[in-house]
């Protein structure tokens, strides 16, 4: 008999995908994202603990004291589980591959589109949930931010920002990716910053390059003004 051979390791876009899905599942199962960096996440359920001591912890102790921790979570009435990706593309959860489920039974062709509906709204909290982390990662450690590129979709990169734009740094072409700002709109905004320097919220990039107003919501929800 030939022994089993595992197959080639699957590129990193690959696994942070296989682990984005994962993690979307839990978000709609009313879970919540704790930390996520390459192939892993951490992800808790219910009352608070103070967790960040225990994550520094488990960092500096590689991993040995996540099992005391899970122990603290359950008796603290949390859940917690980490979710890790294998080079193979296989799902762990808390070390161990995910247990196999039957697929439900078949719903009524009516109710598909509630699921689709709710699917999209756990991918959107993900997403949402991502820009509020790298917002934090940015406000801390600027160097950090940029060395992960964040709001750099014009550069390539391995950090998922959840779609943030950097307005201070990205070319024209980049700032159209904000929902109303046109190639002229884009245009202006790096002609003024040019001029003025760079903006530091929303509010003064709309009153500074006299954009309308109801852009501000849509440049605070997906804009960073790093300096």
């Amino acid at each position: 008999m030939v022994p089993f051979q595992p197959g080639s390791p699957l590129p990193p876009d690959r696994l942070r995908a296989i682990l984005g899905n994962a993690v979307m599942r839990q978000v709609a199962r009313g879970w919540r994202i704790e930390s996520q960096v390459d192939n892993q996440a951490i992800m808790a359920n219910g009352g608070d603990v103070n967790h960040a001591a225990h994550l520094l912890i488990s960092v500096l102790t590689c991993g040995a004291w996540l099992p005391v921790w899970l122990i603290i979570g359950l008796v603290g009435n949390e859940k917690r589980v980490s979710i890790t990706v294998d080079p193979n593309g296989v799902v762990l959860f808390n070390g161990r591959p995910a247990p196999m489920v039957a697929p439900p039974p078949a719903r009524p062709r009516r109710r598909q589109r509630g699921d689709a509906n709710a699917q999209a709204i756990a991918a959107a909290n993900m997403r949402r949930e991502l820009r509020r982390q790298a917002r934090e990662h940015a406000a801390e450690d600027v160097a950090l931010a940029r060395e992960l590129r964040i709001g750099r979709p014009d550069l390539p990169r391995q950090y998922d920002d959840g779609g943030l734009i950097d307005v201070n740094h990205v070319p024209a072409p980049a700032l159209t990716m904000l929902s109303g700002v046109t190639p002229e709109i884009a245009e202006r905004i790096v002609s003024m910053r040019e001029h003025v320097g760079r903006f530091s919220s929303a509010e003064e990039l709309v009153a500074t390059a006299d954009l309308h107003p109801d852009l501000t919501p849509e440049i605070k929800e997906y804009g960073i003004f790093l300096p």
